[in-house]
Formats: structure tokens, C-alpha cells, sequence
């Protein structure tokens, strides 16, 4: 995912933050353009926008897993949420995970070439992985939080590095699941708020939830 030409965080408004969107969405003609649009239409420029598709091989079920698109931008905290309940409405969006850029679960990764006979090691306050060797010529792959990995960038291109572009990694597979259950579980609490009488087996009801989504 590539930095903003201008530095890697540029002016703000004050009440602005950084934020990171994960967006899953089906494999469509026009879905990025659709993404682009709602930040467009709300005056949000977001720093970079990548994508990379899910697996095109159906599984046992059928299902096709769907390609991931992340998107940083600055935004205030309402008009974020507003922001994500757009894109959640897109046709073939299925999920949207958003994090503030300082989230512990903001990972990235990046290459870094150091010119010959560099010294330069990443400063002693910062939790990368570092791999390679910064005495040779090859480059070396820098990982970690988002953060971390940038002020490592800053450090290394003032000591004559050449970084490339930004990739920020997906988040953790179990904070998916976590997420989708908790989502699920609001879901059918909703659902079933201002019913009086009856009931329903919560395995039902989430499943009700789940079909409902694929409907829609």
C-alpha cells in the first residue's frame, strides 16, 4: 500500500484521526470505483487505497472468499462512522473492520535499501522484526505495527535509506471470527428487542441473522 507523496501523515484538522478500513467485497466490475465514490460525495481523500482478491477457487460449500480492499484516510470519529455505514450499504461489500492507525492490530510491513557500509539499525523504542542484514547490499524487510514501522522508515531514509511503499497486512483471522460473533449476537438482541412473549432458540435466531445477510 503506498505512503502519501507528502510524507506519511499529512495536515489534519485538529478533531481529525487516522484510520484504517478493511473492507471485504465481492469480485464486481466498478467495487473500488463505488468505495472511491463515498468518500468522494463526503469530501474525505483517504492517504492510499489497495486491494488484493480473494481466493477464486470456490470451497466445499461453494462460496467464494471475497477480495480485500484497505483504506487509510483521516477523518473525525462521527464522520468516520458515517463513513463506514456507507460503505457497509455498498451491494457488494460484505464486512468493513475499521481501526484507528495506532491500533495495536494496525500491522504493515515495508522494504528498506540502505546505501553501502550503513550502521543504521532501527531505534532501540521501536518493536519491529527486522530480517536481513544491514551490511548488505540486498534489502531488508521491515514488520510490525503501523507506527512503529513508519518512525523505522523516517529513521532509516534520514540515514540515506530508500523505503519502498507501505503494505498494510490483514487483521488477525480470530479477531474476524470474534467480531462476526459479537456482530451477530447484537444483531438478534436487536432483532428480538420490543417482541413480547415467545421465543427462540439463540442457535435459530443467529441463524435467521446469517440468512438475512445473504438475502440482502
Amino acid at each position: 500500500m503506498s505512503a502519501p507523496d507528502e510524507g506519511r501523515a499529512p495536515l489534519a484538522a485538529e478533531d481529525e484521526e487516522r484510520w484504517v478500513a478493511y473492507v471485504r467485497a465481492d469480485h464486481r466490475t466498478g467495487t473500488v470505483a463505488a468505495l472511491a465514490g463515498v468518500f468522494a460525495t463526503r469530501g474525505v481523500n483517504f492517504d492510499s487505497l489497495a486491494g488484493s482478491p480473494g481466493s477464486r477457487v470456490p470451497a466445499a460449500d461453494g462460496t467464494v472468499e471475497p477480495g480485500l480492499v484497505v483504506v487509510t484516510f483521516w477523518a473525525t470519529p462521527r464522520r468516520q462512522r458515517l463513513l463506514t455505514r456507507s460503505v457497509e450499504r455498498l451491494a457488494a461489500v460484505r464486512r468493513v473492520q475499521v481501526r484507528s492507525a495506532g491500533h495495536p492490530d494496525v500491522r504493515a510491513a515495508a522494504v528498506v535499501r540502505l546505501p553501502a557500509r550503513s550502521t543504521f539499525r532501527p531505534p532501540d523504542d521501536s518493536a519491529v522484526r527486522w530480517t536481513g542484514e544491514p551490511q548488505g547490499q540486498g534489502p531488508l524487510l521491515v514488520e510490525g505495527r503501523l507506527a512503529d514501522v513508519e518512525a523505522v522508515l523516517d529513521a532509516a531514509e534520514a540515514a540515506g535509506a530508500v523505503a519502498s511503499a507501505v503494505v498494510l497486512e490483514p487483521l488477525p483471522p480470530a479477531e474476524l471470527m470474534a467480531e462476526a460473533s459479537t456482530s451477530i449476537l447484537d444483531e438478534v438482541h436487536d432483532g428480538a428487542g420490543g417482541r413480547a412473549g415467545g421465543g427462540l432458540p439463540f442457535r435459530d435466531a443467529a441463524e435467521a441473522v446469517r440468512e438475512d445477510r445473504d438475502r440482502r
